[in-house]
């Protein structure tokens, strides 16, 4: 952290060589939100959709691998079965996502066609990252369509999740991911510049932060419940992602994808958004360590009934707090 005048740690603290850490990165998990690949969250943008899959294609000639977490098949599934109200069980849900599934993956299978190459869909629940079997299996499809020369395109299996097996939001799942295949660098495209002192819709001088440690626990309390306009994650979902990705020492990027050519930018080292490093998260940590846990709290990580578990093992919070526990597969 930087030090102030009054020698106090600031909020902005300094990541040595960002830019190069950027540039270095070979593995990178993007997530694009809802908000990205939407029409006002109620039909898919294939403007949009398209000038993202042209970036990824461009990094992918740079021998940059990349695995793609994708939101959209819910409100593409609500356009479909022309759905205008707000979907109010969880049924209808699971409906639309099954629905607009298939249009998101027919979409990117089209756009990336034009390119020369296909799409692997992988759809993904809480089961997938729950024993050491499922683990192995779920990175060792990543790595085969990466050989293939396919994109792996994730999500998770809305359709048939339901409160034992839900991750929630895709924040959580592309952290997952980023664990699972050991991804260099996590990058999570929203319509927001990036994580702020706090909520500069409410607060026109909030500052943006654009460099710091995942972890540090001045985030949390400063996002509150602020999120984007469409889905189901917020920037408070992005700070538990980074910390959470940051156990297997991928950083984090937190970015405006409306940024023309915004990844192709961040690959050249461009200080845009905010920027977590994995910090006091070693990858040491990964040695065969897949029975560690990676506790999950606050209300928008449960989404099913909370259950306790014994301080066994490394974890951010006391032994006294409801918390989710979900292990992470570190064995290559």
């Amino acid at each position: 952290m930087t030090m102030n005048t009054a020698g106090k740690t600031t909020l902005h603290s300094v990541v040595p060589g960002r830019s190069a850490l950027q540039k270095r990165a070979r593995r990178w998990v993007i997530k694009i939100g809802s908000s990205l690949l939407t029409q006002d969250g109620q039909r898919l943008d294939l403007s949009a959709m398209q000038n993202f899959v042209q970036q990824i294609l461009r990094l992918r000639a740079e021998d940059i691998e990349v695995v793609l977490v994708s939101s959209g098949s819910v409100s593409a599934g609500k356009c479909h079965l022309g759905w205008a109200q707000r979907m109010t069980t969880a049924e209808e849900r699971q409906a639309a996502a099954s629905v607009g599934q298939s249009a998101l993956i027919h979409a990117y299978e089209n756009l990336l066609a034009e390119g020369g190459t296909h799409c692997g869909q992988i759809l993904l629940t809480r089961d997938n990252f729950r024993d050491r079997k499922r683990l192995k299996k779920t990175r060792s499809a990543i790595e085969m369509l990466l050989k293939m020369q396919i994109l792996p395109i994730i999500n998770e299996n809305d359709a048939i999740a339901d409160l034992d097996n839900a991750l929630g939001n895709n924040d959580h799942l592309a952290a997952l991911v980023s664990n699972v295949w050991h991804a260099d660098l996590m990058v999570l495209l929203t319509d927001q510049s990036g994580l702020f002192t706090a909520d500069p819709r409410a607060q026109p001088d909030a500052e943006m932060i654009t460099e710091g440690i995942a972890g540090d626990p001045r985030y949390e309390r400063m996002v509150g419940g602020s999120g984007g306009t469409v889905g189901t994650g917020g920037m408070l979902t992005k700070i538990h992602a980074a910390t959470h990705a940051a156990r297997a020492g991928a950083a984090t990027l937190i970015a405006d994808g409306r940024i023309p050519d915004v990844l192709l930018r961040l690959h050249k080292g461009a200080l845009l958004g905010t920027f977590l490093r994995s910090g006091k998260f070693d990858r040491k940590l990964r040695r065969d360590a897949w029975t560690r846990l990676q506790i999950h709290h606050g209300q928008q990580w449960m989404i099913h009934p909370m259950r306790r578990v014994k301080n066994e093992v490394d974890v951010f919070c006391s032994e006294t707090r409801p918390v989710t526990a979900i292990p992470i597969f570190n064995g290559r």
